[in-house]
This record gives structure tokens, C-alpha cells and sequence, in this order.
């Protein structure tokens, strides 16, 4: 039952997002400049930002993302710290091999806490401390 509301929340948020379809020149500069086509092979998700100046932060299937910025006479894809212009030849293609280490890269996974077998995991934790009187120390 529980599965059943948790896709139900995801498909209301989804038609929820899917009321303003992304901008032109958003689309161009994922499949023509960063050569993403199809882009619903590589995209998710593509969710607007409240920022100045506007931009959109572009979910990828492995979970990574990177933002697309809109500058005065260009488009700007932020890629972890780095940023790239578009219009420029050499950083776009920079940032097209730094969106491909993104899709290729292997995320790490977190180690299970339940796997502290040298570390005595299967013990029941200790019991909470009591609050006890101290006993009165006889006056001398």
C-alpha cells in the first residue's frame, strides 16, 4: 500500500512539472551543443531554479546534475564548480567530456551500517544510565 501512495505522490509531482515545458534554447543547447540526443535517453528531469540569473538544473538518470545559466550573451553549463560558455568552442567541449564523466562516472555507495561485524554490531546497545541518589558520605 505504501509503494502504491509513493507512486502516486510521484506522478502528481510530475504532472505538476510537466506544466511549463522547457525553453527553446534550453532544449538546443542539450541536444545540438552538448550533443545529448535524444535527450530523454540522458534526462530526467529538467526543473527551473529561482535564481538571478535564471537558469535550470538538468537531472540526469544516474542521479548527477548540472545547470544550464542563462548569461547576456550566452548560455553558461555549471558542471559541479566548473563553469562553461557555450558559444565558446573549446569550453563547450570541455563540458560536454565533463557531462560524459558525470553520466560514466560510478557513484559510491554508502557502506550499510548493519555490516559492523568486527565491531560487535550484533550486541544490543547499552542501558540508559539511572539516575541514582549517591549515597551520603558520613561528615568527619
Amino acid at each position: 500500500m505504501k509503494s502504491l501512495k509513493q507512486y502516486i505522490k510521484e506522478e502528481i509531482t510530475k504532472l505538476q512539472e510537466e506544466q511549463y515545458p522547457a525553453p527553446p534554447e534550453i532544449l538546443d543547447a542539450l541536444k545540438n551543443k552538448l550533443k545529448m540526443d535524444p535527450i530523454i535517453r540522458y534526462v530526467e528531469n529538467l526543473k527551473a531554479i529561482n535564481s538571478i540569473p535564471p537558469s535550470y538544473r538538468v537531472f540526469l538518470h544516474n542521479g548527477e546534475s548540472f545547470d544550464i545559466i542563462y548569461e547576456d550573451f550566452s548560455l553558461l553549463a555549471k558542471v559541479g564548480s566548473k563553469e562553461y560558455f557555450l558559444n565558446d568552442i573549446d569550453e563547450k567541449n570541455y563540458a560536454i567530456k565533463h557531462i560524459n564523466r558525470l553520466l560514466t562516472g560510478s557513484k559510491v555507495k554508502p557502506e550499510d551500517e548493519d555490516e559492523d561485524d568486527d565491531l560487535g554490531g550484533d550486541l544490543p546497545p547499552p542501558p540508559p544510565p539511572t539516575e541514582e541518589e549517591p549515597d551520603e558520605e558520613p561528615e568527619v
